[in-house]
């Protein structure tokens, strides 16, 4: 098996938003933006993009992260930035069909999407098993349905904190 992210990954990922492909799933990539330093901070970002890269080419949704292009133009120190990008994404998670719950750890930022989805009662999918306990805690605390969230161990790469080093490094798909 081939990996799907070769050389120019990024490139076809943009690709993606020229297409008005409708029939897609629309999908809000939920995943943790925050870290101790700058370079985790921009590697978590890049990351955002893997996982929307993934979820198009191999799950067929039409995936969205915020969180993987906002940074670059909001600063995420300044708090009016912040609440401005926070804001951005609850709008755009409100207008998709699912949330995809990707990783293995919950940043205060991810569980704040999560209990915004509850009500809604949208569909979420998690790709770690550990993290499938947490979100369903999550969901019960904000008084949604846990049945709404589905663990999904098909595509267990989107549960890796860093899909793209594991996928360029892994002998199989050599």
């Amino acid at each position: 098996m081939d990996t799907i992210f070769t050389e120019n990954w990024e490139q076809r990922l943009e690709m993606q938003f020229l297409k008005n492909d409708r029939c897609r799933k629309r999908a809000y990539v939920c995943s943790p933006l925050s870290a101790e330093a700058e370079d985790g901070f921009l590697r978590n970002m890049h990351v955002a993009r893997a996982y929307m890269y993934y979820a198009s080419e191999k799950m067929g949704m039409y995936a969205r992260a915020p969180h993987a292009y906002l940074p670059m133009l909001l600063c995420d120190r300044l708090p009016s930035e912040r609440a401005l990008a926070l804001s951005f994404g609850l709008s755009l998670l409100e207008n998709s069909e699912v949330i995809l719950i990707c990783g293995n750890r919950l940043s205060s930022g991810m569980k704040g999407e999560i209990a915004h989805a509850a009500r809604f009662q949208m569909p979420m999918i998690v790709f770690d098993e550990g993290m499938y306990h947490e979100v369903q805690k999550e969901i019960t605390k904000h008084g949604g349905n846990k049945r709404c969230v589905q663990l999904d161990r098909e595509n267990d790469v989107m549960g890796l904190p860093s899909p793209v080093s594991y996928l360029e490094n892994a002998a199989m798909f050599r």
